[in-house]
């Protein structure tokens, strides 16, 4: 089975912390869409995956537009529906507020997820009210969430599938974690969020692939791959050699 993990592309509050800090905390908001650059990414990302070898299977994303968004011109070239799955989520869950003050929000609602393509299909706890009913996240639920994420990937799906998932930076990092090193994901988990030893940085659209093994192995072929964006203008300085094979090592 092959995983390819993808960040969403840059999102609302990803430019505003790079561009005006200071107010992050008090201007970003609990569920943002993807910038005007963020959309270039999005169909960089998507002319890219078409000629990607071996070809998923299956598509998700989480239930938070910049996700979703990224995620349609992939499910438009691999004509896939989009599996929305509602833990896959950006730790600590969608937030009012940043810092001290922060507290858990519900999520968009259904009709304005829907909207964004007809090719999303939701899980019924995603509703007009929403659909996230936690609290903020704990170090250690997010932790135990992400060894979860990397459980269903290799109990839900075959080994001949190979499952794209457009998630997020920091939850996506944690899957990373949980299916190549669990043991270090375990240490993190008494972290304060932002304090963590070992991390993987994860650039907007970056892809990220992994064989899962039969008896539990793991084969790493690239993490935080950008070539897409280097081949439409979107990265200066780099240059990258792009393969049609997936699995080159």
């Amino acid at each position: 089975m092959q995983l390819l993990l993808i960040r969403h592309a840059q999102s609302a509050n990803n430019l505003l912390a790079a561009s005006d800090p200071g107010n992050y905390a008090d201007r970003r908001v609990s569920d943002p869409g993807i910038t005007d650059l963020g959309v270039q990414q999005a169909a960089a990302l998507g002319a890219w995956i078409g000629g990607v070898w071996p070809r998923p299977t299956r598509l998700y994303c989480s239930p938070m537009k910049r996700t979703i968004q990224t995620a349609t011109p992939v499910a438009d070239a691999l004509d896939l529906p989009l599996e929305v799955e509602d833990f896959l989520y950006e730790r600590p869950g969608p937030l009012d507020g940043f810092g001290p003050t922060q507290k858990a929000a519900r999520g968009s609602s259904l009709s304005d997820l829907a909207a964004i393509t007809a090719r999303a299909q939701f899980p019924e706890s995603v509703t007009e009210q929403g659909w996230y009913r936690g609290d903020v996240e704990t170090p250690q639920q997010v932790a135990e969430r992400a060894l979860d994420i990397a459980d269903w990937i290799r109990r839900a799906h075959s080994e001949e599938d190979c499952v794209a998932m457009v998630i997020h930076g920091a939850i996506g990092a944690l899957v990373l974690f949980a299916i190549i090193c669990p043991e270090r994901l375990q240490l993190m988990a008494d972290c304060p969020m932002g304090s963590e030893p070992w991390w993987f940085s994860l650039d907007n659209t970056s892809t990220s692939m992994i064989s899962l093994l039969p008896g539990g192995g793991v084969e790493v072929h690239w993490i935080n791959r950008v070539d897409h964006l280097v081949s439409a203008g979107l990265v200066t300085g780099a240059s990258a050699i792009p393969t049609v094979n997936a699995l080159t090592r």
